[in-house]
């Protein structure tokens, strides 16, 4: 009886992947779709910000995240000709393999000898979690005593780095790419988990991958917007922006790897040189922007504050030239934010960032 079941679903597996197959693709219509999503993942990290749920460089961080994403997740490649016979491939593979893959696994890892659960323990357990973590712990093993898989690693990888276990997901980016060999995929994906256990900056390791995908896929939209994300982080901005501009332009007008890029260089525009370029204040501008920073500083000196306002307390005058302040400011909030082992961390950070040495 269970065959009968088994075969029952396979043939929907196989029906679900030739029916989307024989149809034609939606392109417009997806690409639209995932515009819109994107927007709304940035409208979505604005709204946290604002409301002072995450601090300004998460925001950033989260963003270039999304935009990486999608940059991925886009399709390579411009239909042509051949999309139809691509798609024939893509149909009969599906007919043949789906079949042999679930019952070559099922064989491997099934036990169809065994009795039904009872309903009432059914009932009880948890089976989405549960079942989800217990494939986790048996591919975990399989790989414990099988460390030369290089294709289990490359499945676990995304895996362990979604449950927050980003050593884990080095590690086995470095594996798979030890074993597996070189592809500017393997590259760039070990660069995004090394940037990911560095709490989204890139190490000179993981910077290292990217130059080393850029060689083997000079031309690659994700590996390009990659390059511009390693040279905006190091500052680099007027590099960063030549680096998206030119993607910009080898990508259709309003496709969600467009969206994307052209939103990274909006946010480059206004935090690097272009906005730089702005005339400088008036004096009377000049005197209230001072009188915002006195005032700031006279609060948080009065009725102390959190780490995020000290950080724009030396921020604001590291910007105005004021470097006896900025240094005392910092002195100032380390004291006040001695208890507080997170914000001390922040403030050291902002002070590295700066060049501000208060001790």
């Amino acid at each position: 009886m269970i065959w009968i079941v088994f075969a029952l679903l396979t043939g929907v597996a196989v029906f679900s992947a030739l029916w989307p197959l024989s149809r034609p693709a939606p392109k417009v219509a997806e690409d639209a779709a995932d515009v819109a999503f994107y927007r709304a993942q940035i409208d979505e990290i604005d709204a946290e910000r604002e409301r002072g749920a995450i601090d300004p460089d998460q925001a950033e961080a989260a963003k270039a995240l999304a935009a990486r994403r999608l940059i991925a997740a886009a399709p390579q490649e411009t239909p042509g000709a051949g999309a139809p016979v691509n798609r024939k491939i893509a149909a009969a593979l599906a007919l043949v393999f789906v079949p042999l893959v679930a019952v070559g696994l099922y064989t491997q890892v099934g036990h169809p000898d065994l009795p039904d659960m009872p309903l009432e323990a059914r009932l009880k357990s948890a089976p989405a979690q549960g079942d989800f973590m217990v494939a986790v712990a048996k591919m975990e093993a399989h790989i414990a005593a099988h460390p030369e898989d290089g294709k289990a690693l490359e499945l676990m990888a995304p895996v362990w780095q979604r449950l927050g276990d980003a050593a884990k997901a080095v590690h086995a980016r470095e594996e798979a790419l030890r074993l597996l060999g070189e592809t500017p995929e393997r590259h760039i994906r070990l660069a995004e988990a090394m940037a990911n256990a560095n709490n989204g900056d890139f190490t000179p390791q993981a910077e290292a991958h990217i130059a080393r995908a850029l060689q083997m896929a000079p031309k690659s939209p994700e590996v390009r917007y990659f390059v511009g994300a390693a040279a905006a982080q190091k500052g680099e901005f007027e590099r960063a922006r030549e680096i998206w501009s030119a993607l910009a332009a080898d990508l259709p007008e309003g496709s969600p790897p467009r969206v994307a890029v052209d939103q990274q260089i909006a946010e480059l525009d206004a935090k690097g040189p272009v906005a730089q370029k702005v005339a400088q204040p008036s004096d009377a501008q000049q005197k209230t922007i001072n009188a915002m920073v006195e005032g700031l500083a006279k609060r948080l000196s009065e009725k102390g504050g959190s780490a995020e306002e000290w950080a724009r307390l030396i921020r604001a005058y590291k910007v105005l030239n004021e470097n006896d302040k900025a240094k005392a400011a910092l002195d100032d909030a380390r004291k006040a934010l001695a208890q507080d082992a997170g914000g001390l961390a922040k403030i050291d950070a902002q002070a590295r960032e700066l060049g501000v040495d208060g001790k």
